[in-house]
């Protein structure tokens, strides 16, 4: 154990000391073998009574712990060992942690809290890092040197918990940490998942000093905890201050003083009382506490105050009233601050109105009913809006010896701290006993000091065999009208927060920790949200759930988790689980789904009934469904099936498309109509075809767009597109393959279209373009996104792309999409799948005109009759006046109205802000009096595009006859079209790893294919296949890099395969996508078979982000 190490310069003679004060060793403290150490003054060092050199009784450095602590940031490290065979390791690990500012080094883990045999196979080691600040942690470099007998890792993933910061950061790893396995690689680079990220409160250093009285048997071997409480009942969690079996017998003697530096959560500026205990273990578990100092920083970190807490009693079962808990209020603070003079300033002084010590009598009624009474052991915990009193063991009962026997009122004292108003209780007991089983029929609760009296009606048992199975409940006091959630997502103090009108007054750039993830610009409201779990056999998750709440106009709230209290995990199967949570006040929330009745017409010709698969998509204005599966049925000629289905609300609709796989004994369908009837509103939507989904017959497809008409209205246009596809000028560029391509626009996607027909013979020749026609097409409106790929089929599949137009022939609009790669298995990465954005963007900003809609809103301060002007200030231009003349005809600008206009000008790029003047007429007479305008909104759409840009001006903006006066606005809000945001992504790389499972037959001869879902869209359909490999073995982990157009934060991920081969049935564990270009990556967890002959007999399945 090092005490210090000082060094001092010949040039200049002063000396640096660098105190430590702690072990260097695995078995002693937190198990570091290197410390990071800070300088500090010598008169720390050197008391001020010895010149040369220090001594004493009293070590100064002593009263530094707290401040280095509070200098440091100490970091839990958890690393999990994946469940591989031979997974574990004997060689040497290293970790190095990664910040904005700093990294650790190379920091050997050595010293595991969990196990003393560390890496084994599916284990969980925590280690401890000190370090000093490193910023924001950003990366983890894990390794190992490669000695031992079994070397190789593989390593599931990392936690590093930085409780001083409130963060918890999971690494993704996946991946073996082997010279003969995966690339051959022992040392990874890991990058966190924001997904995954867990904040909470920050927590604050310390110091807590415990004082062993000087009487008879006063030590302990017992283990301490505390708790510390502040005010509104906030609290630190139970902290038990020695670390192990040897700091219990070193500390707590009689007549002693023990010190501990700890970490817990930042209770704010007042701590009204402590609870301290112990766990009754050891030779002599009985303590007799003298009292409690508890110094910390003060906020601006300029001095400490410590807080003293008198306690003078027993805690022992066989002292006192044979209580281990004691609840402590404080006496007096002390306080030591430095002035800006530099000197240290001491003020003591007695607490104001502390907390009352109050016994509280509390009268537990047994149900008179068979078998009510029990003999495991009971614990209380009871509730008031000052606090709690932590959990209490009901050991001995005042008037009976036999305790909760039937028909009886057993009386127990619990003494604490005031808790004000009780109005929650929680019972539960162990199940010990042969007799455990228990029903409760009420509980009474006396204040012994005030005579306040509260009553709790239960009527419930505790018992695992009996209604639900519960040993454990809530009860609520019986005039209690508050909120009787027992789940709540956000913080223990949020729910009061968020109800408070002190919310409007909070600076959200100052607000930090868990806070963060729910305040947002505006109004923070409580909702309740019921999550129902299906009753299937793996409907069952322990991942973490969220939610968005989307409004009627788009308002969006950030992500809310919808967690559980601690020591609670997921949800189970056929649960129903409420969460009281708080969010933006996003106005009337959209519905997430809608029942409709959807009615199916077959039309009355010969052989018009199938026996097909039917497929169905919905577009609408909202967005579109993914492709679903309509009920297996006789669609029979001449006949209409109706049946209920669960649909995104997307509502009003534009279009559908019904899709048939052409299997079965009649895989011919003659589609008449369909009608969606919308079952909360009534709304009619209907949808003509009158043809055939055939590939003998009619149109000769399997697939079909409908137009939906509301109220006898088409809801799209009619248009037809003309595709041109330049081939490129280099060797070996054409392509003998057939060529399908989809086109994406904001009125969504075209489906496949596959490139047949052509003026050239031989299609897809070196340099030449092929022109191909598609007429009576729904419009898709402004195109943003073209997927082309080929079948890899014939002699010479390879193809070089150059360029691809689209022209919309009824806008007379051509869309241009430049590629300049191969669609090839040999050439290039390998690809024969790519997506291009349009390179109209380009285009058009060189336009030299667009057209904008502006929407002013005038506000209740003020209208006028006057006229208004406004320009509009562009990231690339500046457009000219637009002046709004008023007249008594053409009345605009009243109290609380909207008003709406349009201003050709030229194009502008995106809009930053606004000018607006409040002009006078031309000879209008002005009065003495200012004439004001209240201009609350002003919304600016880009025609073009579709782009929103919205003003929050709020604004009296006075009447003057020059235009020198004005007001400038900011844009306050941007909303970018589909069309825009995709035109503007670009390529991107993703790494996708397939992890297969362990387990007798896992692997999987079959192709397999996989969809990645993003916020910007999906990958469309991609196969997994590599050149001479045998993929998808036991096992094994194969790797995979498919490039598209970015798709923003993952959100599913869709596997799949085709069951061909001899053995098709497949175990997947999980897959993990990666953006190479960020670093960031997803893991999809999955654990389940893909077999029609094992599970569910599913061949598919949808993967979502695991936390």
């Amino acid at each position: 154990m090092n005490n210090r190490i000082f060094q001092s310069f010949p040039i200049h003679p002063h000396r640096y000391y660098f105190p430590c004060q702690r072990w260097l060793a695995v078995e002693e403290d937190d198990g570091q073998l290197s410390r990071e150490l800070l300088p500090v003054d010598e008169s720390y060092v050197l008391p001020q009574s010895e010149e040369g050199g220090g001594g004493g009784d009293n070590n100064p450095l002593d009263n530094l712990a707290l401040e280095q602590k509070d200098k440091s940031t100490t970091f839990s490290v958890t690393i999990k060992t994946g469940v591989k065979k031979n997974a574990g390791t004997d060689a040497n690990v290293f970790i190095t942690l990664f910040g904005t500012q700093d990294d650790t080094g190379m920091t050997l883990l050595k010293s595991s809290k969990t196990n003393s045999d560390k890496f084994e196979r599916d284990s969980i080691e925590i280690f401890t890092v000190e370090t000093l600040d490193l910023g924001d942690l950003w990366k983890v470099r894990l390794g190992h040197d490669n000695t031992g007998k079994a070397p190789g890792w593989f390593v599931d993933w990392v936690e590093v918990d930085a409780p001083s910061l409130g963060k918890c950061m999971t690494f993704p790893c996946g991946r073996w940490l082997a010279k003969n396995e995966d690339d051959g690689s022992i040392i990874r680079d890991l990058f966190h998942a924001e997904l995954q990220t867990r904040l909470y409160t920050p927590f604050v250093p310390y110091e807590i000093t415990l004082y062993t009285s000087d009487v008879f048997a006063a030590g302990t071997d017992a283990n301490i905890f505390i708790i510390i409480y502040g005010c509104d009942a906030m609290c630190t969690q139970q902290k038990y201050l020695c670390t192990n079996k040897r700091e219990q017998k070193q500390f707590f003697e009689r007549k002693s003083a023990s010190r501990f530096i700890v970490e817990l959560e930042d209770v704010g500026e007042i701590i009204e009382k402590i609870r301290i205990g112990h766990n009754n273990t050891g030779m002599n578990p009985g303590w007799h506490c003298s009292h409690v100092d508890i110094r910390r920083l003060l906020p601006d970190k300029d001095g400490a105050e410590t807080l003293t807490f008198p306690c003078d009693r027993w805690l022992a079962t066989s002292e006192d009233d044979k209580k281990t808990i004691r609840e402590l209020v404080p006496y007096d603070i002390f306080t030591e601050k430095y002035m800006k003079d530099g000197s240290l300033r001491q003020v003591y002084k007695e607490v104001e109105e502390p907390l009352d010590i109050v016994l509280y009598s509390v009268q537990i009624f047994t149900g008179n009913i068979p078998g009510a009474g029990t003999d495991a052991k009971v614990y209380i915990t009871i509730y008031g809006d000052l606090g709690d009193t932590g959990e209490r063991y009901l050991g001995k009962s005042e008037n009976r010896t036999n305790k909760f026997e039937r028909g009886t009122a057993d009386t127990f004292i619990i003494e604490a701290a005031d808790l004000g108003v009780i109005y929650k209780i929680k019972l539960r007991h162990d199940n010990s006993k042969w007799c455990a089983d228990w029903y409760v029929e009420k509980v009474e609760i006396w204040n012994d000091t005030n005579e306040d009296e509260f009553l709790f009606l239960c009527g419930r048992w505790l018992s695992l065999k009996k209604e639900d199975g519960r040993l454990e409940r809530l009860f609520y006091e019986k005039e209690y009208t508050g909120d009787r959630s027992s789940n709540c997502s956000s913080p223990a103090d949020f729910w009061e927060i968020a109800l408070s009108s002190k919310m409007a007054d909070v600076d959200i750039s100052t607000v930090t920790g868990p806070m963060a993830d729910y305040v947002q610009e505006g109004p923070i409201i409580p909702y309740y949200v019921s999550v129902t779990t299906g009753k299937h056999k793996d409907a069952a998750t322990d991942s973490r759930a969220f939610i968005f709440l989307i409004g009627e106009d788009d308002e969006r709230s950030k992500r809310i988790w919808l967690d559980y209290p601690r020591g609670k995990r997921g949800f189970s199967r056929g649960s129903v689980e409420e969460f009281y949570i708080a969010g933006l006040d996003v106005g009337i929330i959209k519905k997430i789904e809608v029942l409709y009745e959807m009615t199916v017409w077959t039309g009355d010709v010969v052989g018009g009934g199938t026996d097909s698969n039917i497929f169905m998509t919905l577009y609408g204005i909202n967005g579109s469904t993914e492709e679903m599966q309509l009920d297996k049925r006789k669609f029979e000629r001449e006949q209409n099936d109706t049946f209920i289905m669960e649909i995104l609300d997307i509502a009003p609709f534009t279009k559908m498309r019904i899709r048939i796989d052409g299997l079965g004994s009649r895989p011919e369908w003659f589609l008449e109509r369909i009608l969606l009837k919308n079952m909360n509103t009534g709304d009619l939507t209907m949808f003509y075809y009158g043809d055939w989904l055939s590939q003998r017959k009619g149109k000769k497809t399997l697939v079909c767009e409908m137009c939906a008409v509301i109220d006898e209205e088409e809801m799209m246009e009619w248009t037809s597109y003309t595709v041109a596809v330049k081939t490129s000028n280099i060797l070996g560029a054409g392509s003998d393959a057939n060529v399908f391509i989809i086109i994406f626009g904001e009125n969504g996607d075209s489906g496949t279209l596959a490139l047949k027909q052509s003026a050239n013979w031989n299609k897809f020749e070196r340099n030449n373009t092929d022109t191909f026609n598609f007429p009576d097409m729904l419009s898709l409106g402004h195109l943003c996104k073209l997927r082309v790929w080929h079948d890899n089929k014939g002699i010479f599949p390879g193809w070089h792309l150059s360029y691809v137009d689209v022209k919309d022939n009824s806008r007379d609009e051509t869309f241009h999409f430049q590629c300049d790669c191969w669609l090839s298995k040999s050439e290039g990465d390998g690809q024969t799948v790519r997506d291009f954005a349009c390179a109209n963007n380009k285009i058009h900003d060189e336009l030299e005109e667009t057209t904008y809609e502006i929407v002013i809103e005038t506000g209740n301060g003020g209208e006028t009759r006057e006229n208004v002007w406004l320009i509009l200030e562009g990231r690339k231009n500046r457009s000219k006046e637009f002046l709004v003349e008023n007249s008594s005809r053409q009345r605009a600008f009243r109290k609380g109205t909207t008003d709406t206009f349009e201003f050709d000008s030229i194009y502008l790029g995106d809009i930053a802000s606004l000018c607006v003047g409040h002009l006078a007429r031309e000879d209008r007479f002005i009065p003495k009096r200012e004439l004001v305008w209240h201009v609350k909104t002003i919304t600016i759409t880009e025609m073009e595009y579709g782009n929103v840009y919205f003003f929050n001006c709020d604004c009296l903006i006075p009447l003057k006859r020059k235009r020198k006066y004005f007001k400038v606005f900011e844009v306050t809000k941007t909303t970018e079209s589909f069309a825009s945001k995709v035109q503007s992504l670009v390529p991107v790389k993703y790494e996708v790893i397939v992890t297969t499972g362990y387990e007798p037959g896992a692997g999987t001869d079959a192709n397999v294919f996989v969809t990645i879902f993003g916020a910007n869209g999906d990958t469309g359909k991609r196969e997994l296949k590599q050149k001479m490999r045998n993929l998808f073995e036991r096992g094994s982990t194969d790797r995979f890099f498919l490039e598209t157009l970015e798709l923003g934060e993952l959100r599913k991920v869709r596997l799949e395969h085709d069951s061909s081969g001899y053995c098709s049935g497949w175990l997947v564990e999980k897959v993990e996508v990666t953006n190479t270009s960020t670093g960031v990556a997803t893991i999809f967890n999955c654990g389940r078979w893909l077999d029609k002959k094992r599970g569910d007999g599913l061949t598919w399945r949808d993967l979502f982000p695991s936390v």
